[in-house]
């Protein structure tokens, strides 16, 4: 499920990670994309039918599974679309040791079919202005201490 928040304060768990929000509406996401190697470990945003981008330390093994059109993770979905990475474009300032520059580029080995359920994500055509509101997503957890949830999640923040 892909959580939600009403309110401006998102409260972080010990390690940094963004947790509470509520379950958003199947597939009202459809940017979100889960990295999966046996398990869903961490997320991306569909940037273009070939093209995530995520974090830089999600990127360790050579090839990993990108899922699009998930809401449940652990359910199967008829909206689902499974492709494997093809290769990784890291910042070339990436540091694992200071998690500096942590982001990369995942190219998909086929074009993802865009729909209702799979689409990239709407770019800005200019930079935001601070207090602007953004929207984080994933599958994380509801409550700090918590496990991770199965369906996609979301919370809404000031930047």
């Amino acid at each position: 499920m892909i959580i939600c928040r009403h309110d401006l304060s998102l409260l972080l768990s010990g390690d940094d990670k963004i947790v509470a929000g509520y379950e958003c509406r199947k597939n009202s996401v459809p940017y979100q994309v889960s990295l999966y190697t046996g398990y869903n470990f961490c997320g991306g945003i569909l940037l273009s039918s070939e093209w995530v981008l995520s974090a830089a330390h999600c990127c360790k093994s050579s090839r990993l599974e990108v899922r699009l059109g998930e809401h449940n993770i652990k359910e199967p979905e008829d909206t689902e679309q499974h492709i494997m990475s093809a290769r990784f474009i890291r910042h070339t300032d990436y540091n694992s040791g200071t998690q500096d520059s942590d982001i990369t580029l995942i190219k998909l080995s086929q074009p993802a079919t865009l729909n209702s359920y799979v689409n990239p994500v709407a770019l800005p055509t200019k930079c935001g202005t601070a207090r602007t509101m953004c929207q984080v997503s994933g599958w994380g957890s509801l409550r700090a201490n918590n496990e991770g949830c199965d369906q996609g999640k979301s919370s809404r923040m000031d930047s």
